[in-house]
C-alpha cells in the first residue's frame, strides 16, 4: 500500500521555532537601534561634529604655531643691524632666539673690545636661549666680565658651568678656572682643575686637555709651590 507523500512539508516544530527567533531577534534589533537614534540623535551628531571640530582646530593651531615661526624667522633675518637686531632681541627676549640675536649683538660688544656690554647682552641671552646657546652665552659672559676686570663674578659662571655635567662647555670652564687659580698663585687649585679636565676624556674635551697640559708645564714644582704656601 503506498504511503501518501506531502507535496508542501512544513519545517519541524524546532526548526520554525529557530527561524522565528531569528527572524525576530533581527527585527528586535533594529527596533531597539531606531529606537536609540530617535531618543539620542541630536547628542550623536553633536559629538560627531564636536569630533570633527577639535580635530580642525587641532591642525589649524598647528598651521598658525608654523606661520608664527616662519613670520618670526622673517622677522630676524631682516634684523641685518646692530640696531633693528637690538629691538628684535628686546622684543623676543625669553624666546630662543631672541637669545640667539643678544648672542650676535655680544659677541659684536666683545669684538669692539666693550666688554661690560658684552657681559650684559650674554647675560641676557642666556636667560632667553636654551640648550648649547645658552652654555655659550653664560662662557662669553664669564669671559667678558674677565676681561672687564670683575674676576669674583666671572668665577661664579664658571663654576655653574664646571658642576654641570650636561654642559658641552664643562672642561672650557674648569680650564678657565685653573687659568684663574694660576693668576692668583692658588697652584694647587689649578692642579685639581687641570686633574679633573684630564680624567674626562673624550673627542669634546681633547682641546682643552691639551691646552691644561700646557698649563701644567707652566705651573712650579709641586716642592717650589709647598714651599711657597
Amino acid at each position: 500500500m503506498a504511503q501518501s507523500k506531502d507535496d508542501n512539508p512544513k519545517p519541524k516544530s524546532d526548526e520554525r521555532n529557530i527561524v522565528d527567533a531569528a527572524a525576530s531577534s533581527g527585527a528586535d534589533l533594529e527596533d531597539q537601534l531606531a529606537l536609540i537614534w530617535e531618543e539620542n540623535k541630536k547628542f550623536i551628531i553633536y559629538c560627531v561634529a564636536g569630533i570633527f571640530a577639535v580635530f580642525g582646530i587641532y591642525h589649524f593651531s598647528k598651521f598658525m604655531v608654523a606661520q608664527a615661526e616662519a613670520s618670526l624667522k622673517e622677522d630676524y633675518a631682516s634684523a641685518d643691524d646692530s640696531a633693528s637686531k637690538l629691538v628684535f632681541a628686546e622684543k623676543e627676549s625669553g624666546n630662543p632666539l631672541g637669545g640667539f640675536a643678544y648672542s650676535e649683538l655680544a659677541g659684536e660688544a666683545y669684538e669692539n673690545g666693550d666688554f661690560q656690554k658684552a657681559a650684559d647682552y650674554y647675560s641676557s641671552a642666556a636667560k632667553s636661549a636654551k640648550g648649547a646657546i645658552r652654555d655659550a652665552a653664560l662662557m662669553g659672559q664669564a669671559m667678558s666680565l674677565m676681561q672687564s676686570g670683575r674676576s669674583g663674578e666671572a668665577r661664579e659662571i664658571l663654576e655653574d658651568i664646571a658642576s654641570n655635567e650636561e654642559a658641552g662647555n664643562a672642561a672650557e670652564a674648569r680650564y678657565r678656572l685653573a687659568e684663574l687659580a694660576v693668576a692668583d698663585e692658588d697652584y694647587e687649585v689649578a692642579r685639581n682643575l687641570i686633574t679633573e679636565i684630564q680624567s674626562n676624556f673624550s673627542q669634546e674635551t681633547f682641546y682643552w686637555i691639551q691646552k691644561a697640559m700646557s698649563l701644567q708645564s707652566k705651573l712650579p714644582p709641586v716642592e717650589n709651590a709647598a714651599g711657597e704656601s
